[in-house]
């Protein structure tokens, strides 16, 4: 799933305000767990760092 950005000026006062509890949810989600969120990062680097040597291998 892509990250899209919403513009929430545009929607009913009802998505907007299901837009902006999930925000912060997900805003609190990640800083009690500081610790999963540099995981996934790493690994979402390590695997784009091969990616793009591979990339350059192949050219």
């Amino acid at each position: 799933m892509k990250n899209v950005k919403i513009d929430v000026t545009t929607l009913s006062a009802n998505e907007r305000a299901v837009i902006e509890a999930r925000r912060q949810y997900q805003k609190e989600w990640r800083a009690a767990n500081k610790d999963k969120v540099r995981e996934h990062n790493r690994k979402f680097w390590e695997k784009r760092a091969a990616q793009i040597a591979a990339s350059r291998a192949e050219s």
